[in-house]
């Protein structure tokens, strides 16, 4: 998914540079004008005999074209998560596969722990409830999803930086004892060198955002970021502008939560009271 990206933007880039429009590849291809938008657009697969074409027509350097054909076939390469299209919708595995490929992922949650620190007792409840129209066995492969997204985290392929606001850390999911285990989980994490944790105690007052979102970070030549909603639907946004708008939001919001130090702290004593400011 992310390789598609990058060469979607790689080809953009090229014609760009060439100084040609939609319309002059199309006629010169004999292709149709929405083929290229949809490439450009990383919504359709590109072959490599495409690629050396367009690549041929925008005059790029042999080099510069072997780097592309390589792209295309990496990215051609189906993620594990394909094989869930049963229940995983197309966003949720768009999702998943620029996940699978971030060195870095940072999160606001309002009123769930992140799915990719959830306990196994926790990601039940949630699915017994949000799933409740599901069979069985597809609640379970939701649940192994979640277990084959976790694995980075517990390798430490990913560095996590988390900002929760004091709601997801009271919401009695599973009930109490799920919910204390829960931090429990957390506290383990936020002592690790590559999970920052910061709690958003509700004396903070008002939030700086009401959804939850994430920021993805990485190691590609890719846009520094991309953004994933989660409030009312799930989409991914790469517009350089957006992604800085939340970038911006997330420092409000980092800023005015407890440091890394004092979260530990708030998680350490969160279940002894019913409230910690």
């Amino acid at each position: 998914m992310v390789r598609r990206h990058l060469l979607a933007g790689e080809l953009r880039r090229l014609r760009h540079a060439a100084r040609l429009t939609h319309a002059d590849i199309a006629a010169r291809l004999d292709w149709p004008q929405a083929k290229i938008s949809k490439i450009e657009g990383a919504r359709q697969h590109v072959g490599v005999d495409a690629v050396i074409a367009l690549a041929d027509i925008c005059h790029a350097a042999s080099e510069h074209r072997d780097r592309l054909v390589a792209l295309a076939h990496s990215a051609r390469q189906r993620g594990w998560w394909e094989s869930y299209r049963d229940v995983l919708s197309p966003d949720a595995r768009q999702h998943i596969g620029f996940e699978a490929e971030a060195a870095a992922v940072q999160v606001f949650a309002t009123e769930a722990v992140p799915e990719l620190v959830q306990t196994a007792e926790y990601a039940a409840a949630i699915r017994a409830v949000r799933l409740a129209d599901r069979s069985a066995s597809e609640v379970e492969r939701s649940l192994e999803v979640l277990r084959r997204r976790q694995q980075r985290v517990a390798s430490g392929e990913v560095r996590l930086d988390l900002t929760l606001a004091e709601s997801s850390l009271r919401r009695e999911v599973g009930g109490r004892d799920v919910l204390e285990r829960q931090r429990g989980r957390l506290r383990e994490l936020a002592r690790r060198e590559d999970v920052t944790v910061r709690v958003l105690p509700f004396s903070t007052g008002a939030l700086a955002a009401d959804e939850p979102f994430s920021l993805l970070s990485f190691d590609l030549e890719l846009p520094e970021a991309v953004v994933s909603t989660f409030g009312s639907s799930t989409s991914l946004i790469d517009d350089p502008a957006a992604v800085q708008n939340h970038r911006a939001l997330l420092q409000r919001l980092q800023a005015t939560a407890l440091s890394p130090d004092d979260s530990i702290r708030w998680l350490d004593v969160a279940g002894t009271s019913p409230a910690v400011g």
